[in-house]
């Protein structure tokens, strides 16, 4: 939303439709029983102006009759109204969806919610973790996918008070740490037997370096996700995945127990520590089992059990979900691929972010027949690129060019919305100058990073800096934290062999 700070909010010269698309969010917030002087202190308004936007919010209340409301997915900012019919149709879709191994959803509403939620108070306590002050079971809801085509639908389950929730934080921070663990116990493999067996990425800052040494004009690019992860794997699947996680990785540390104090996360061999809060690994089988039983969320006034799958709208889901998946490439790859398999070298230049997975080389046809059998047969790879010299990974664009070598560039998924996408604050807006300008700078980092060549750095960046203008930046403050961001890091005019000034102007001379 955007606040004009020498003008009213409202521009009465404007039609209401039109005011009502694009204040939709702020008259949402002011659909609330807050007096005039508590909306006035935040927002300055007259008394006329507040009068017209409650008779707004009575519209908006109007348009809920008929239409959804919701965000857009990878495009927070914008919001989409959606009919009310085709939303329903989504919605009891997916949670009728049926596969061999039963329904994903089923409905529980013989079961008592309080019971439920003191049964998840008093797991919670048992391990000495503060539960949420009135906490709630979760709704689900969709927001839809506007690059889809036809449009398709994310389902998201979630609250910000859910009473599993300081359980499952605490459960993210354990497994974020036997995460990190397991990649120096693979990595330490690897540096005996150069196989790599640890495809899991937190960014794309080792696929790029990989990619740097990829000079092969045969090599061919396999990206693909899994479809099905968080609505069709088998809970005893991802248990017995994670238990043997769990036991390997305690072996290796020589401990049976593990220490939570604060952010921290450590083992403790002899559970002599006083303070903090300390888990045997039995504990942590018992949490995870609690977590995947007691997946409950509204919809529709009917009350759903998860029966199969990752919970969805869990702190702890994504973590869940790809040490699951670390487990099974790494099981796989342990009991098949040997030195000198024609995989073991090509397995180097494999990486998968949650459930988005990436392949390059000159075996690739080989890499995707190995995937039936490394991954558990409920789960579906689908293909995301069809051209094999092509592909978009993350927030990357990879291309493998006549010579073999590889070039990326900076992707974006909502470049190809048909809509201009609100993506960074407005100049005009009540949030902080410096935040809106710290993300330029992290932008034209991101940019730097991602782009192999230069001409793509600098259209990359000039697109960046025409957003600015466009939310009104002045141009000079733009220039200044361009030259700022230069200064400060001086690989970007390194790896193109560019100055400082020469990059500038011609960012600049162009926008």
């Amino acid at each position: 939303m955007s606040v004009d700070r020498n003008h009213n909010i409202l521009d009465h010269g404007k039609d209401k439709t039109e005011l009502l698309q694009k204040e939709l969010l702020w008259i949402r917030a002011l659909n609330t029983a807050y007096p005039f002087e508590t909306i006035n202190n935040k927002l300055r308004l007259h008394q006329h102006d507040y009068v017209q936007i409650k008779s707004l919010t009575k519209k908006v209340s109007e348009l809920h009759r008929d239409f959804v409301v919701t965000m857009v997915d990878k495009a927070s900012g914008n919001y989409a109204i959606t009919c009310k019919k085709l939303y329903l149709q989504f919605m009891e879709k997916e949670l009728n969806t049926q596969s061999n191994d039963g329904k994903t959803y089923e409905i529980k509403d013989q079961l008592d919610p309080v019971s439920i939620k003191l049964n998840h108070e008093k797991f919670t306590r048992s391990f000495g973790i503060a539960v949420q002050t009135e906490g709630n079971l979760p709704k689900i809801y969709g927001i839809p996918k506007m690059h889809k085509n036809p449009i398709k639908f994310r389902f998201i389950t979630g609250a910000h008070d859910i009473t599993l929730k300081p359980l499952s934080i605490e459960l993210q921070k354990i497994l974020r740490f036997l995460h990190d663990h397991f990649r120096r116990y693979c990595y330490s493999i690897t540096g005996h037997d150069k196989i790599n067996r640890f495809f899991s990425i937190q960014n794309t800052f080792r696929v790029v370096q990989q990619l740097n040494t990829v000079q092969n004009k045969r090599s061919e690019i396999f990206c693909a996700d899994f479809s099905s992860l968080f609505t069709n794997l088998p809970h005893n699947v991802v248990k017995e995945k994670l238990y043997y996680l769990i036991d390997l990785m305690f072996k290796n540390a020589g401990s049976e127990y593990i220490v939570v104090q604060g952010t921290n996360v450590r083992y403790d061999r002899n559970n002599s520590s006083t303070s903090g809060r300390s888990y045997h690994k039995n504990d942590l089988k018992g949490i995870i089992e609690f977590i995947l039983r007691n997946s409950f969320a509204y919809y529709g006034g009917n009350l759903y059990q998860q029966q199969k799958g990752i919970p969805q709208g869990n702190n702890a889901s994504p973590q869940i979900a790809d040490l699951t998946l670390a487990v099974m490439e790494y099981q796989y790859i342990r009991n098949n691929i040997q030195s000198g398999h024609p995989l073991s070298f090509s397995l180097n230049r494999t990486f998968r972010y949650i459930d988005d997975l990436f392949h390059i080389s000159d075996k690739k046809d080989e890499f995707v027949r190995i995937t039936t059998d490394m991954y558990h047969h409920s789960l579906t790879l689908e293909q995301t690129n069809t051209d094999p010299k092509e592909s978009a990974f993350l927030d990357m664009s990879i291309k493998v060019t006549i010579t073999g070598a590889v070039q990326t560039s900076l992707y974006n998924k909502t470049d190809e919305y048909s809509f201009s996408v609100v993506r960074y604050p407005h100049y005009e807006s009540n949030i902080p100058i410096s935040m809106g300008l710290n993300t330029l700078h992290g932008e034209i980092i991101r940019i730097f990073r991602n782009c192999s060549l230069f001409e793509h750095f600098l259209e990359r960046t000039r697109q960046l800096a025409r957003y600015f203008l466009q939310i009104q930046y002045p141009k000079e403050i733009l220039c200044f934290r361009l030259y700022s961001t230069l200064n400060k890091t001086p690989a970007i005019s390194l790896k193109y062999a560019v100055c400082n000034n020469d990059i500038c102007m011609h960012i600049i001379e162009k926008l």
